[in-house]
């Protein structure tokens, strides 16, 4: 289970070197930081911030799913 909160996994995203991620390039972000979780807990989360407007989707050429960055609270509470 992915013991992340949606803010940090919104900090997470942000740090990309990409503007749109798809879930495996998130998947490997993660797991390039020693955070270990699986597909199905990322992707419920994934789609839980896009449902909610943190998150944009824009579906390429070939289907898959890229996911944009809409909204990121800034807390100056921790770094990353």
């Amino acid at each position: 289970m992915l013991q992340l909160t949606d803010e940090e996994l919104l900090r997470y995203i942000k740090s990309s070197e990409s503007e749109f991620n798809t879930l495996a390039e998130i998947h490997r972000l993660l797991i390039q930081n020693n955070i270990l979780c699986g597909i199905e807990d990322l992707r419920q989360k994934i789609l839980t911030l896009y449902r909610d407007g943190y998150l944009g989707n824009e579906p390429a050429g070939d289907g898959v799913n890229m996911y944009y960055m809409i909204f990121i609270p800034e807390y100056k509470t921790g770094s990353m």
